[in-house]
């Protein structure tokens, strides 16, 4: 065959070509023109014979020279024959161009890039349709390859955590999760719900479980006062605290619960009945006997419920009976008869009749020890000298007591009787009642239990050296 039988079977081959391309980045030239009228064109450079091939077309006007190589074709930019003849640069995702012999990318097809150049072509396709800033959603936004947490390019919004220094937020990790997007990662104690911090918090429990800077804010009783209702002794007071065994809850924090007990003279209400030193069993003697009493006489003098050795005390509730204390001296007639009524029905003050009889012994004796003086037996000016006078505690001169076990009927603190012996001639005027057995500051002529010249004072006096004692009438 001939070289033009050769070039006619050649335009004839190309002609049966697909019409049109189907991916431009595989289409090197007249992808817009049918192939016969491609080859037509081509032709027009040819030399005679073109006849119905159009000539040797495809390659711009250069015959290709079939048995001796390609004659009229550059080798080093024709990218149909790059190199060498017949070499077609063909590179996946990319429109090639040749460069210098080489086949090289003049651009990439649209959503293909060029990310490894150890790789022919543009080799990855960009699920992205376009580019954009990296954000968390799972895909490659910039197209670079890298995906959300894995790209330094990741845009992070600001101010997406709660950090609070000095709260639990403050070890917040923000995570990025293709699904949800960002993901604020809150310590187990922080209340969120879904990486979302709680509104108002839902847990007691002393931690800031909001990170608002606020403890335990939904539980706005927490260090409240509250009790129990109970009464007296067993009347506990506590604070509001959050409840340990269920964290949505709060309670009040009591002490260890107290026992109803026996009622003593403390003003307390010991046994939680709700009244105050009621049903106490005060220290008394019966007189003359305890098989036939005519009253009831306190073994000490009176004394307050917070008197101690060195204090009379300050309380002017109620009359205790409590040896080892200072008595309580110093009142009026009117405190000492209410100190007395208020331990309850049939308590008054003593009548002096009454204690000359307890301070005799029932007319047997001139003192509560004996029939004669003794002036060390009981607190009066003799029984201090050369020290100065002063009040002692009840019972504590065990000298100064009568048979029946009544103390210090004579001296230490005189004593308040309920006997009235007249009037102050005063403006108002005022009862004047008789005050029995001496003081600390009676010589001996005033410790007797029935003195020739018996001490009296108007109801308003309000001396030291005179204090009281109670009766009781069965």
């Amino acid at each position: 065959m001939n070289r033009w039988g050769l070039a006619a079977l050649t335009a004839l081959t190309l002609s049966t070509l697909p019409l049109a391309c189907q991916n431009d980045a595989y289409c090197f030239g007249g992808c817009d023109e049918a192939g016969a009228d491609a080859g037509g064109a081509a032709g027009e450079a040819g030399t005679a014979g073109a006849g119905a091939g159009g000539g040797l077309g495809g390659s711009g006007g250069s015959v290709i020279e079939v048995d001796g190589g390609c004659p009229g074709v550059d080798l080093m930019s024709d990218v149909e024959n790059c190199g060498e003849c017949g070499h077609r640069c063909v590179l996946p995702g990319a429109f090639p161009k040749c460069t210098t012999g080489r086949c090289l990318i003049d651009r990439c097809a649209a959503g293909s890039y060029d990310l490894d150049p150890n790789v022919p072509g543009c080799e990855y396709a960009c699920p992205s349709p376009e580019i954009s800033s990296e954000i968390c959603d799972g895909l490659d936004n910039d197209c670079d390859g890298l995906i959300d947490a894995d790209d330094p390019d990741l845009v992070i919004p600001p101010g997406l955590c709660n950090t609070m220094a000095g709260t639990p937020c403050e070890r917040t990790i923000l995570r990025c999760d293709p699904v949800k997007g960002f993901v604020c990662d809150y310590p187990a104690e922080v209340e969120a719900v879904d990486g979302v911090l709680r509104a108002e918090e839902a847990l007691c429990d002393g931690i800031d479980g909001n990170c608002n800077g606020v403890t335990d804010e939904s539980f706005d009783t927490l260090g409240a006062a509250c009790d129990d209702g109970a009464l007296g002794v067993c009347h506990r007071k506590g604070t509001i605290v959050c409840d340990p065994a269920d964290p949505s809850a709060t309670l009040c924090q009591l002490p260890p619960p107290v026992s109803p007990g026996t009622e003593v003279c403390n003003n307390l209400d010991d046994d939680c009945d709700g009244v105050v030193d009621n049903d106490v069993v005060y220290d008394m003697v019966p007189l003359p006997s305890a098989g036939a009493p005519a009253f009831y006489v306190d073994r000490y003098e009176a004394s307050r419920h917070d008197a101690s050795a060195s204090s009379q005390g300050r309380s002017g509730a109620i009359a205790c009976v409590t040896a080892g204390v200072l008595p309580w001296t110093a009142s009026s007639w009117g405190d000492a008869q209410a100190a007395c009524a208020a331990r309850g029905a049939g308590y008054r003050l003593c009548t002096a009749a009454e204690l000359s009889q307890a301070c005799t012994s029932a007319g047997t004796q001139s003192y509560p020890y004996g029939a004669s003086y003794q002036p060390s037996a009981c607190n009066g000016v003799d029984a201090r000298a050369p020290l100065t006078p002063a009040l002692v505690p009840t019972g504590s001169l065990s000298g100064c007591v009568t048979p029946e076990g009544l103390y210090d009927l004579s001296g230490n603190a005189a004593e308040w009787t309920s006997t009235q012996t007249g009037v102050t001639s005063t403006t108002p005027p005022f009862d004047i009642y008789r005050v029995q057995g001496g003081s600390f500051l009676s010589p001996s002529e005033g410790l007797a239990c029935e003195p020739e010249l018996g001490a009296r004072a108007g109801a308003n006096a309000i001396l030291t050296s005179v204090g009281f004692r109670c009766c009781k009438t069965p």
